[in-house]
């Protein structure tokens, strides 16, 4: 714990200019004030995707080593991206609203499960990253690039191509050697909770997919976002977690601003989480 307390300040800076540096082009990129006309902005999005994930990580890990419980880091970070979203969709996609009115009954009832897949696997990677490194949940999480083929597989029949087996059983290697150090033992705790949360994920991803199909972006991550927040909700009076405790409330907003925006540009680009 101590060691991530005492972080390099000039370590520190580079983190925060370099976010705020990608949070204002992605937000400018959003708002339409600027064109991206030489790459696409499929690509931009993606590629700030990956970064934000990498920045996400980093704000859960200092929000938890400086004592916030991991209960009250995912629900606190939840309904702030949640809220987020609600912003986004009121202020800036007015045009979308009138379209939630036309939403049919099994798109509802797919944004729940993908609101139940999402608030799981925040569950199990926010525990799982209290018992393991960034580095560690970083290559697990990817996991997800053997899950989802199986997935798509058996929803969207999708065909699993040798390339596709080549890379996951590389991929489950990679995890196994990372997981146990090149040991013949099992993994970690934290990391098989870390499997399990890139599995959530994975479902989660698969039916965004099926609602991109019919629905906006900015809607699913709204409709998707809101159905975790009420399971949030939920959660808080299951549990009585002080949800407004403000230990670490800085790290805790920039979490939940991040996979704001992480679930929104995902959407638009089709990646998986």
């Amino acid at each position: 714990m101590q060691g991530i307390r005492k972080v390099d300040p000039f370590l520190s800076i580079f983190f925060y200019l370099n976010y705020l540096t990608n949070l204002l082009l992605l937000v400018l990129c959003h708002l339409k004030l600027f064109e991206v006309n030489m790459i696409p902005k499929r690509l931009v999005y993606g590629s700030t995707v990956a970064i934000l994930l990498s920045f996400a990580i980093f704000f859960k890990k200092i929000a938890l080593t400086n004592g916030v419980p991991p209960m009250t880091l995912l629900i606190q970070f939840l309904l702030i991206a949640s809220i987020i979203l609600n912003i986004n969709l009121l202020l800036f996609q007015r045009k979308n609203i009138r379209k939630i009115k036309n939403i049919k009954r099994w798109e509802w009832k797919n944004a729940f499960f993908a609101g139940f897949f999402l608030i799981s696997a925040y569950l199990a990677s926010t525990y799982g990253l209290r018992f393991t490194t960034s580095i560690n949940y970083s290559f697990i999480i990817k996991s997800n690039l053997i899950f989802v083929p199986i997935l798509a597989f058996f929803f969207f029949q999708e065909k699993i191509t040798k390339e596709k087996i080549f890379l996951a059983l590389t991929f489950f290697t990679g995890i196994y050697l990372v997981t146990t150090s090149g040991q013949f033992i099992l993994p970690h705790f934290g990391d098989l909770l870390i499997i399990v949360a890139a599995f959530f994920f994975s479902s989660f991803s698969i039916i965004n997919k099926k609602l991109a199909k019919m629905l906006e972006p900015e809607i699913i991550s709204w409709g998707v976002t809101s159905c975790a927040a009420i399971f949030a909700l939920i959660l808080i009076f299951i549990l009585k977690v002080n949800v407004f405790s403000s230990t670490g409330i800085l790290f805790v907003f920039l979490s939940g601003l991040t996979e704001a925006l992480i679930i929104l540009f995902m959407n638009k680009t089709g990646l998986p989480v």
